[in-house]
């Protein structure tokens, strides 16, 4: 029987990171997938296109373009971890004991011992009594890419990343998108004002946005799907997309017979160190019965495999940069001002609004500090921009060097730049500061 130090089950963005962050700090790391490793999420992460680009998309092309660019990604993934020097082992895993995980194909099975385990096996879509799923009617996105035809008009059901990119893309293959949300904002994580221009961003495409509604029922007629909402509203669909309800796998339950906590969506459930009620077995990505997003899930990752490895990490939401490819990009890292009173702060906020650049043609940025009252730490930080994929990672290495609002409003940085922009954002957040 093979033993390794870490043995990950499943091969998407978090499994793949906790091997290799395995593998970087010298252990021997193994790799169980079912599939092509990689394929999977790389799928269901780009089946719709990018909603920064206006131009129109035909369906056939996009899909045809998704497979392109999902063989080549998971051929490069593929070499990076035989690169690493992670052992491949194609089959389905399951766990056997609290380290051990059997292994089985088509063909044979084997037992795969590890000194430590980390399941990333995914979750899968959960649907309501009032919605449930129904081919080719009522669809996760996980089913997107399996769609021959797109229909005419299509509701996404959903918030935050999943939802407001699902509907762009949709917008882009020429559907009339409805996007319904569970909650006030489209991205609960940041603060009104951001989200004011996220919907704006969103009617610009002419996608109708409908807050805090549920809905109460459907009634097929024909190919349509005639929606009613709680509050009465009624619209016309032919497609029902669930954009980021999840639940945990059938075979969670093989881990709880082994001592694992499910919760009440058979989800396993993990601490901040990403360890489940099985000491060694971690859980990561999906498998906690949520959506994540790319930098969560290889966040995650990481957090269990240096765990695994003896190190002692916990999870840190707050310092997790996150963006979304909307009409312009938004990314945010840190506390808003909704969330910092939870973590001990007294939050104060400076705005640079309306911002125009030569490279962004008509478009307007916006970008905003938050920041400690009493100590001028800068503590977080929202971006609607052309360079936001840049600029959040800067800002989080800001955070965690505790640099304070002074420092970033005086900062020496080139005129007409977008570091100038956040410099200008710290300036009004220092002066809020004084003013207080």
């Amino acid at each position: 029987m093979e033993e390794f130090d870490v043995v990950v089950i499943g091969g998407g963005l978090s499994g793949s990171r906790a091997a290799l962050r395995a593998a970087e700090l010298g252990g021997r790391a193994c790799l169980v997938e079912r599939k092509i490793v990689g394929q999977k999420g790389f799928t269901r992460r780009n089946a719709l296109p990018s909603g920064n680009d206006s131009e129109s998309l035909m369906w056939s092309v996009q899909k045809e373009t998704l497979k392109k660019l999902s063989e080549e990604y998971c051929e490069q993934l593929k070499d990076l971890l035989e690169e690493a020097g992670v052992t491949l082992i194609k089959g389905e895993g399951s766990l056997a004991s609290q380290n051990e995980i059997l292994v089985q194909d088509d063909n044979n099975s084997q037992i795969v011992k590890g000194k430590s385990l980390i399941f990333a096996c995914g979750s899968e879509p959960c649907f309501s009594p009032t919605l449930p799923h129904e081919e080719n009617v009522i669809v996760a996105l996980d089913e997107i890419p399996q769609l021959e035809n797109l229909p005419e008009k299509v509701l996404v059901v959903g918030s935050g990343k999943w939802g407001g990119e699902a509907a762009l893309g949709f917008q882009r293959l020429g559907c009339k998108v409805f996007l319904c949300t569970d909650s006030e904002d489209i991205f609960p994580e940041m603060d009104p004002e951001f989200n004011f221009k996220v919907e704006a961003q969103l009617k610009s495409r002419k996608i109708k946005v409908l807050y805090n509604k549920k809905i109460i029922s459907f009634f097929k007629n024909g190919n349509d799907l005639e929606v009613t909402l709680e509050t009465g509203i009624k619209l016309t669909a032919n497609l029902i997309v669930m954009a980021d309800h999840r639940k945990g796998l059938e075979q969670n339950k093989i881990a709880q017979k082994l001592g694992a906590r499910l919760g009440n969506k058979g989800e396993i459930l993990v601490d901040d160190v990403m360890m489940s009620s099985i000491p060694g077995v971690y859980g990561v990505g999906s498998i906690s019965g949520k959506r994540v997003t790319d930098a969560m899930s290889q966040e995650q990752g990481k957090v269990a495999a240096e765990n695994a490895m003896g190190k002692k990490r916990q999870l840190n939401i707050e310092w997790i940069p996150e963006l979304s490819q909307m009409v312009q990009s938004v990314g945010y890292v840190g506390c808003s001002m909704k969330s910092a009173p939870h973590q001990g702060f007294h939050p104060v906020e400076g705005l640079n609004e309306n911002v125009k650049f030569a490279d962004s043609e008509m478009d307007l940025e916006v970008f905003k500090i938050v920041a400690d009252k009493r100590s001028k730490l800068v503590v977080g930080a929202q971006i609607i921009s052309k360079q936001a994929a840049e600029l959040i990672p800067m800002i989080l290495l800001l955070i965690k060097k505790g640099v304070t609002v002074p420092n970033l409003a005086n900062t020496s940085c080139s005129e007409g730049t977008r570091f100038q922009a956040l410099c200008g954002a710290a300036r009004a957040c220092l002066k809020a500061i004084k003013s207080g």
